[in-house]
C-alpha cells in the first residue's frame, strides 16, 4: 500500500513510527516541566509544544479512523466513544481517585472535564495543572466525530481550514479580555484540527502533491518560532502566545506528513525502534504521572547532580507508567474488542 494512500475498508493503516512520535511528544512535555522545576533555560520552553504534537497526532489518527466509516454511521459514533472511554477514562479517573484518597484534594470541575474552563475564567483550582489538555481533548471529542461523519464530505476540508483560522483569530480576541484563551477548547485545539486536515488529505491520497509544501512550511515554521523566541528572549509576549501554537501545529503537521510520504530513513528506523515504540505505548501514563514525580523528588534528591536528577525523574516516570499500563490500563483497553470491535490494523512501512 502506498504511504500516501488509505487502507482498505476492512483495515486501518498503522504507521509504527508514529508510536515513536508519541514518545517524543511526551518527552518534550516532561523536559519542559523538568526545566521549570530545576533547569530554567529559555530554549526548554519549546518543550511545551509537545502538547501540540500530541494534538496533531491524535487529530490525525482519530480522523483517519472516522473517515473510513460510512457517512452518518451512528454505529461508528457509538464505537468511537466506547473506544475513547476505555482508553482515557480509567487512568484519568483512577488518578483523580488516588489523589483524593491520599488527601491531595481535587476541585469538582475535574470530575467533569471542566478544569480548563474554570482555569480560563480565573478560578482557583486544586488538582493536576496539566490535565487542562485532557479536558480540551475530551471536549473536542464531543463534537469532532459528528463533524467528520455528518458534515458533507465535499465541504469537510474547507470547514477544517476555516476552523483552524477561526481558532487563531479567537485567540487574538481573548488577549484583550480577562479570560485565558490558551486552555479553552474553542481557542486551543489547533493541532487537533490540523491533524484532521492531514488525515483528510491522506485519505484522498493527496499527500504526495503537498510534499514540497511540507518542506517549505516546516522550514518557515521553525524560523518563525526561532524569531519569536529571540525577539522575546523566551518570554511569553501576547502576540507570541496567540501565534506560537498555530505555528507549532503547522510544523508538526509538516513533519508527520513527511514521515508518511517517506520510508526506511534513519529517522523512521529510530522512531520504529522497539524502545521508542514502547515509550509511545505508555506515553499517556508518562504524561499523567510525571508532574507528581517532579514535584515530589526534589525533597529527596537534595544536591544530587542535575543529570542524575533528570535520569531518576524520567526513569521513575517511565517505570510507573509502564506498570500502570500493563497492570491497570490494558485491562480496559482489551475490552475494546468485546464492546466496540475495530478494524484490524495493516502496518504500513513502505
Amino acid at each position: 500500500m502506498s504511504r500516501s494512500g488509505a487502507a482498505t475498508a476492512k483495515t486501518r493503516p498503522y504507521f509504527p513510527e508514529l508510536d515513536g512520535v508519541r514518545a517524543i511528544a511526551a518527552l518534550m512535555v516532561m523536559a519542559f516541566h523538568f526545566s521549570q522545576a530545576w533547569w530554567q533555560k529559555g530554549f526548554m520552553m519549546f518543550g511545551q509544544t509537545g502538547v501540540d504534537l500530541f494534538f496533531v497526532l491524535s487529530g490525525f489518527l482519530i480522523t483517519t479512523i472516522l473517515l473510513q466509516a460510512r457517512p452518518q454511521d451512528w454505529h461508528e459514533v457509538r464505537n468511537f466513544y466506547i473506544r475513547r472511554t476505555l482508553r482515557i477514562f480509567p487512568l484519568y479517573y483512577g488518578y483523580l481517585a488516588g489523589a483524593a484518597l491520599f488527601g491531595a484534594g481535587v476541585s469538582t470541575c475535574y470530575w467533569f472535564y471542566g478544569q480548563n474552563v474554570a482555569e480560563a475564567l480565573g478560578y482557583h483550582l486544586v488538582g493536576p495543572d496539566h490535565f487542562w489538555s485532557l479536558a480540551v481533548e475530551e471536549q473536542f471529542y464531543l463534537v469532532w466525530p459528528f463533524l467528520i461523519l455528518f458534515w458533507p464530505r465535499r465541504w469537510l476540508a474547507a470547514g477544517m481550514w476555516l476552523g483552524f483560522a477561526f481558532l487563531l483569530l479567537l485567540r487574538f480576541v481573548t488577549l484583550h479580555t480577562a479570560y485565558s484563551g490558551l486552555v479553552l477548547t474553542v481557542t486551543r485545539p489547533d493541532g487537533l484540527v490540523a491533524g484532521g486536515l492531514l488525515a483528510y488529505y491522506f485519505s484522498k491520497s493527496l499527500l504526495a502533491r503537498a510534499r514540497p509544501w511540507f518542506v517549505a512550511t516546516a522550514v518557515l515554521a521553525v524560523v518563525a518560532l526561532g524569531v519569536q523566541w529571540r525577539l522575546t528572549a523566551g518570554r511569553g509576549a501576547e502576540w507570541v502566545q496567540a501565534t506560537k501554537f498555530s505555528l507549532a501545529s503547522i510544523l508538526y503537521v509538516a513533519m508527520i506528513g513527511l514521515l508518511l510520504l517517506t520510508a526506511n530513513t534513519v529517522i523512521h528506523r529510530f522512531l520504529r525502534w522497539s524502545a521508542m515504540r514502547e515509550l509511545g505505548r505508555v506515553s499517556y501514563g508518562m504524561y499523567v504521572y510525571h508532574p507528581m514525580i517532579f514535584a515530589t523528588l526534589p525533597r529527596y534528591l537534595g544536591t544530587t547532580p542535575l543529570v542524575v536528577k533528570a535520569l531518576v525523574c524520567f526513569l521513575l516516570s517511565y517505570g510507573i507508567a509502564y506498570a500502570s499500563f500493563y497492570i491497570f490500563e490494558k485491562r480496559f483497553i482489551d475490552l475494546k474488542e468485546r464492546f466496540a470491535h475495530e478494524r484490524r490494523f495493516r502496518e504500513v512501512t513502505a
